[in-house]
């Protein structure tokens, strides 16, 4: 019986044991992808490239790591609601989070290969974040996808991203 199988075996219980796996991996993922972008300082390597946005974006690497840990506990609060609750949404949300960390995999790639140099993020992206993703848009069943879903799955993304860095830079004060 191969891996997949067993970890989407479904018990008696109506549980399902691939997506609280899923989850719980996925949540995993963006701790490690996370803590990988404030250990290498992705806001001072943001600073020192030319035509980015630089602090002006990220903020100094404190309020960057208040919107990083704000942003995973989201994703921790999201995943423990799907686990413990089981909403009829769980599976649904856990792909839209599998292209949100795809897209976030990619785009330090990209970065990567046009700034010619590591970006911080990059190592847990190509390792982590695309095969995590990738399994997950695989194994689970594809969401209804229309103008609206993805519209909102963008300003869900954009929002919360945004939101914490707001947040941060409220709770460390605005430099």
């Amino acid at each position: 019986m191969s891996a997949l199988t067993t970890i989407g075996s479904r018990s008696p219980e109506g549980g399902d044991r691939r997506l609280v796996v899923l989850w719980v991996v996925t949540a995993g993922a963006v701790v490690l992808h996370n803590f990988e972008e404030w250990l290498f300082d992705l806001t001072g390597w943001v600073a020192v490239r030319p035509g980015f946005p630089g602090r002006a974006l990220h903020g100094d690497q404190d309020q960057f790591a208040v919107s990083l840990a704000i942003v995973t506990v989201a994703v921790f609060v999201l995943a423990a609601a799907a686990v413990a609750i089981r909403p009829r949404w769980s599976g649904e949300a856990l792909v839209y989070v599998a292209y949100a960390i795809v897209f976030n995999g990619a785009s330090h790639v990209l970065l990567s290969i046009l700034t010619q140099s590591l970006m911080p993020g990059v190592i847990t992206g190509v390792l982590i974040l695309l095969p995590v993703g990738a399994l997950t848009i695989f194994v689970q069943p594809a969401p209804r996808w229309s103008i609206s879903g993805v519209t909102m799955t963008i300003i869900a993304s954009v929002g919360i991203a945004a939101g914490a860095l707001g947040l941060a830079s409220v709770i460390m004060g605005v430099k």
